[in-house]
């Protein structure tokens, strides 16, 4: 099984105690700069119109704070919205099953199924985030070869 991807942060503090894998100081610069470059601008995203109805309170109210913690880490935009709609609905389904006096097994397994892999598409997930950066810096050394290719 592979190694799970981590930020810059987790190998720099594992490099200062000495744990986990050793990462070069060039692999570890690649990464920082990997998480500055998919740091996007300010986006106020727009609720779709379904998460207002009243049947979705639930979902919108999970929603609002998914977008307040997202906007600190500045995670989302606009085209991510559907999808981070639709995760809500999931996570919405699993919690009020969740609560029932007695849950149906089944539906709670579904529910929850789907709403974390919505969760690791829209990078909610601590594994999906770093997995991000390490593309971003995969692609980085990708471009510096090539360009001391044709230098």
């Amino acid at each position: 099984m592979p190694t799970p991807a981590q930020s810059a942060k987790v190998m720099l503090f594992n490099r200062g105690n000495k744990t986990g894998k050793h990462y070069t100081k060039t692999e570890i610069e690649k990464r920082q700069n990997a998480e500055e470059k998919i740091k996007r601008a300010e986006v106020v995203l727009k609720t779709p119109a379904f998460l207002k109805e009243k049947s979705c309170a639930a979902a919108l109210k999970i929603w609002k704070e998914i977008i307040k913690e997202g906007k600190e880490i500045e995670l989302f935009d606009n085209v991510d919205a559907r999808v981070l709609a639709n995760f809500c609905r999931y996570q919405a389904l699993f919690e009020d099953e969740a609560v029932k006096m007695f849950p149906d097994k089944k539906k709670l397994d579904m529910y929850g199924k789907q709403a974390l892999s919505y969760a690791e598409k829209l990078g909610l997930t601590p594994t999906a985030r770093a997995r991000l950066v390490v593309k971003r810096a995969n692609a980085l050394n990708d471009d510096d070869e090539q360009d001391s290719m044709m230098a």
